[in-house]
């Protein structure tokens, strides 16, 4: 029996791997089996037969038996074979997608593993490199697990091939576009100076979610590029109808995706715009100048700094070339036309005035004000920048929730 196995793997061009793999059994135990150190477990014995077209009991004798077969006995084996086809293609695709969920909690363990590190052990940084760690095996695994999978395809023949290698592809987009978030949402790590230090979760979650954002658009632009091309090459293609089912959603995913990208690209412009007019500064109240010599005078009263010995001794400031400076250096501010004309130069004190703003038109003075540090009208005025920034979020997720709505409304099934 050993010998006959080896002799219809070969005539079929499976190596002792890939049988295994659709067997559900090791290498070794194919090995063992070809060198008659051992049987297959009866279980097995149909789906043998049905692998290589043969008899249960030819595979038993080891050998074909004589005569000649009617033709009502080889369309019965080519169903039979058809059907052994369609169940082995259901089993690698079932394995390829238990094998890819492991390749995506990879990437979910490495972004836990940062977590950890950045709020348990404030090693923000740390955390970034240990999540790249997992990273990096969970693609690996993935390209591998779906490279397996599409040289097991390779050796089989039929029409639902494209649909097969399609579904491969894009289970493994899928698995790596878990993994381009999970890493888009490792940046701002490293943003941090110190390796001791930590990012605080409002912060990360903002910025997380921002580069997450673009991450995805990223993406799913890519995706729609290399599926487009792909699916004009002959080894996925598929029936004509599902062609062109897959040609017209394809059609409409970027059109839509384009529709998607100009609305967001207004949004943001509208909340860039509102932030920047109607900021934490212009919500507050300040104290505002006619004119420069009552600023200055002002400024001279309540704006001039304090020393040293009012703050942290350990304190080191720098200048923008990396020097050690003063802290009466360092909270020296300019007050210039808005171009490169330097109006007048005075001292910033953070415990007394915390802002000024000023609007120039040429040498005319449009606007000058200073905001004292009035801290709970300061966080006042920031929450209501922040109310403003989430109803424009909520927007965003409701823009691309209709859009999402009109694809499953206009696609064909």
């Amino acid at each position: 029996m050993g010998a006959f196995i080896a002799v219809l793997r070969k005539a079929r061009g499976l190596t002792q791997r890939q049988l295994a793999e659709m067997l559900n059994v090791s290498d070794k135990t194919v090995s063992r089996w070809e060198r008659d150190e051992g049987c297959p477990d009866l279980s097995l014995i149909p789906v043998l037969a049905e692998i290589f077209s043969v008899s249960c009991d030819e595979l038993l004798r080891g050998e074909r038996l004589p005569g000649e077969r009617s033709e009502q006995d080889r369309e019965k084996d080519e169903r039979r074979s058809e059907k052994q086809r369609q169940y082995l293609l259901r089993s690698a695709m079932s394995r390829f997608r238990n094998r890819s969920c492991i390749a995506a909690l990879l990437a979910l363990l490495g972004l836990t593993a940062a977590a950890a590190a950045n709020f348990g052990f404030s090693r923000g940084r740390l955390g970034f490199f240990l999540g790249l760690s997992f990273l990096l095996l969970s693609a690996s695994c993935q390209l591998i697990f779906g490279n397996n999978a599409r040289l097991w395809a390779g050796e089989a023949e039929g029409t639902e091939l494209g649909g097969f290698r399609f579904q491969l592809l894009y289970i493994t987009e899928l698995s790596l576009g878990v993994d381009l978030c999970v890493l888009a949402a490792l940046l701002p790590l490293l943003s941090l100076e110190q390796a001791d230090a930590s990012i605080h979760a409002g912060s990360w979650l903002t910025a997380g979610g921002a580069c997450v954002a673009g991450a995805l658009a990223l993406g799913c632009g890519a995706c729609w590029f290399i599926n487009g091309r792909l699916s004009k090459r002959a080894e996925y293609a598929v029936e004509e109808k599902a062609g062109e089912r897959y040609r017209y959603n394809h059609r409409l995913k970027g059109l839509l995706g384009l529709a998607l990208v100009v609305v967001f690209a207004f949004t943001a412009f509208a909340n860039f715009s509102l932030t920047r007019i109607w900021g934490p500064g212009t919500i507050m109240d300040g104290i505002e100048f006619d004119d420069l010599n009552s600023f200055a005078q002002f400024m001279e009263e309540k704006g001039m700094p304090l020393d040293n010995n009012h703050y942290n001794g350990n304190a080191k400031y720098y200048d923008e070339e990396g020097e050690e400076i003063s802290f009466l250096e360092a909270s020296r501010r300019y007050l210039t036309d808005g171009v490169i004309k330097v109006l007048m130069e005075y001292g910033l004190n953070d415990l007394t005035v915390c802002s000024v703003q000023a609007s120039f038109r040429g040498d005319e003075l449009l606007e000058l004000k200073a905001f004292t540090c009035d801290y709970e009208q300061l966080e006042q005025a920031r929450a209501t920048v922040r109310q403003r920034n989430e109803i424009f979020a909520a927007v965003y997720v409701l823009e691309l929730a209709a859009v999402t709505a009109v694809y499953f409304k206009k696609r064909v099934k």
